[in-house]
């Protein structure tokens, strides 16, 4: 009974931290999707909890069990499984960069939620390929799902100029993602369900949500909802740079605007911390704090861009490709050109050479506020 008793304050502490956490999010950034998907999967936690008292109660003592029926088992076992599709429509709200969110990715959450409600409920649990088509194929889309999360959440890391962002990708990495796929694969594919085994297992990973809800919260106290889940806009505003960074920004402009070094192609952060005679920390707070970019890419695109815009303005340079312009300023893939053209001008290089009044994109400025 000590055991039943320990196991019900774990369920009850979760509950309590996930809506704690909804609330706290949506209290601060009702509006901001990224808020409203971490309290989405908050109260899918609370879901898991409620419907795991009532699918283990066989092993639960009957003051301790909670009873669901009809619709409120499909509604529970649908919202618990629709975490991981949530989990990486955040990593990509989060991390990813550019481009639309995958519209195939849609098209399999809602195959998964079909085999889980009402296919579950159609198929004679004895029936043959029963337990594939509604725990094992379920569960591999949900892998498949964290999986695609994983890739946004490490893609871009290295490119990432915002430490706390980068941090972020360190926890999703190392702790959401392993909890997310366990939580998929143990229950459903590698345990039988009907074995304490599987009850214990549930309690396990109820308490390792707990351990990362807490976590979370301390987190969002100590810094703050934006500083996660909107770290563009809760980036502190310019300062006067320090002596010694100062001079960095002056190596670095030296680099850039005179030896041209974004021409570079395949140009690094970390290569050009080498080239400044600055560690790769301290020249991505100083890109990111004092000039303002987020991601070492869009830095690179502002350098490359404003010179490929002046040499397509001029008149000697009527017949010269655009994939010996993209080149020339350290593109090597005309598609990646384009894109990053585009997203700057709002033109494709092509209808940027015709328009002659189009304005030049500013000038990318190495200057910080001067010190007093």
């Amino acid at each position: 009974m000590d055991a039943q008793l320990a196991f019900f304050a774990i369920d009850v502490a979760t509950a309590f931290s996930a809506g704690l956490l909804c609330l706290t999010v949506l209290a601060q950034r009702p509006r901001l999707l990224a808020a409203q998907l971490v309290a989405f999967i908050a109260f899918n936690s609370v879901c898991d909890v409620i419907l795991g008292r009532s699918d283990y109660r066989y092993w639960i003592s009957s003051g301790l069990q909670i009873e669901v029926h009809g619709i409120w088992t499909v509604v529970l076992n649908l919202a618990r499984n629709l975490t991981p599709f949530l989990f990486a429509a955040l990593c990509y709200v989060l991390f990813a960069e550019r481009g639309r969110f995958p519209r195939w990715l849609y098209g399999l959450v809602a195959i998964q939620l079909f085999l889980e409600e009402p296919v579950r409920l159609l198929v004679e649990p004895e029936a043959k390929y029963a337990n594939v088509l509604t725990q094992t194929v379920p569960a591999l889309l949900e892998i498949l799902f964290v999986t695609v999360a994983l890739y946004w959440t490490v893609a871009d890391w290295r490119n990432d100029l915002i430490e706390i962002r980068r941090r972020t990708r360190i926890v999703t990495l190392v702790i959401i993602g392993v909890d997310v796929i366990f939580s998929g694969l143990l229950p459903r594919v590698i345990i039988d369900p009907n074995t304490i085994a599987s009850y214990r297992t549930h309690v396990a990973l109820v308490l390792s949500h707990l351990l990362l809800f807490v976590f979370i919260l301390f987190q969002l106290v100590s810094f703050g909802v934006d500083a996660f889940l909107d770290p563009l806009r809760s980036r502190l505003p310019k300062t006067p740079p320090s002596q010694p960074d100062a001079a960095a920004l002056a190596r670095l402009a030296t680099l850039l605007e005179e030896e041209r070094l974004y021409r570079r192609p395949g140009l690094t952060l970390r290569m050009l911390s080498k080239r400044a005679g600055v560690p790769e920390y301290r020249l991505r707070r100083l890109i990111h704090e004092h000039l303002g970019f987020a991601n070492f890419n869009a830095f690179l695109h502002a350098w490359r861009i404003r010179e490929a815009c002046e040499q397509l303005r001029k008149p000697d340079q009527n017949r010269t490709p655009i994939l010996t312009v993209a080149l020339s300023v350290g593109y090597q893939s005309v598609n990646t050109f384009n894109r990053g053209f585009r997203e700057l001008t709002g033109r494709t290089p092509s209808d940027w050479r015709t328009e002659a009044d189009a304005p030049l994109p500013p000038r990318p400025s190495l200057s910080a506020p001067k010190t007093a």
